[in-house]
């Protein structure tokens, strides 16, 4: 096998800068250097990319995805913009990972970055995996996001309460708690809490999510105020 161009390795190069700019920590990364006989490649989830004769984007299913596998061989060229596409794709609208939880973890981690902590485990009960997310910066609140595989999504902590979201193997509920996770984590705002239930604010006052019955309660209502992870 000859050596992957310089070209092939300024344009894979590219690609990588892309997916990590929109997942952060969760790319995994093993880049080869130029002259070697070895191919570059790299994985966020179950997308992987492998620079070969083709540039080679594939996703594989998971035991409960709605999606069959995917494969793209790609020109080097003229096929690169599309490339970035798929990524794009996979992150905006959370259609190519086999269940919509992968994708959440991915962008979960990928949002606390360097700002927090986040540790995945697949050892709860009823649940596929758990992020548990511990913010570095005073006045964050730490919280865990719990995964089944019928995607439902519980968001749970100490001044939240137990928020679910989605099931029945639904993609509304995970968007929705795609949502509260970047309040939490990159733009802070208000969690208002009553006698019967919990609800999100932004930082104008508009109710992003919410009401939530099984959240922290209190017998006269109280706002707690929280900022982001990052400064």
């Amino acid at each position: 096998m000859p050596p992957i161009p310089d070209a092939h390795h300024a344009a894979f190069d590219s690609l990588v800068t892309r997916a990590r700019q929109l997942f952060g920590n969760a790319v995994e990364e093993k880049l080869i250097a130029p002259y070697s006989h070895r191919l570059p490649t790299f994985r966020v989830g179950q997308l992987s990319v492998v620079g070969e004769q083709w540039l080679v984007v594939d996703v594989e299913p998971g035991p409960y995805s709605r999606h069959p596998h995917q494969r793209w061989e790609l020109d080097w060229n003229s096929d690169l913009e599309k490339a970035k596409a798929l990524l794009e794709k996979y992150h905006v609208r959370q259609l190519l990972a086999p269940s919509s939880g992968d994708v959440l973890v991915a962008r979960l981690i990928a949002l606390v970055g360097e700002d927090g902590e986040a540790t995945v485990s697949t050892e709860q009960a009823e649940f596929d995996r758990t992020v548990t997310v511990t913010p570095h910066r005073r006045g964050a609140i730490p919280f865990e996001v719990l995964i089944t595989s019928g995607f439902v999504v519980v968001i749970n902590g100490p001044d939240l309460g137990w928020w679910t979201f989605g099931g029945d193997y639904e993609d509304d509920g995970v968007e929705e708690a795609q949502r509260v996770l970047e309040h939490l984590l990159i733009r802070g705002g208000t969690i208002r809490i009553t006698r019967r239930a919990s609800e999100l604010l932004d930082t104008d006052g508009s109710i992003v999510s919410g009401p939530h019955r099984d959240a922290v309660r209190t017998r006269h209502t109280k706002n707690l105020h929280f900022t982001p992870y990052r400064q």
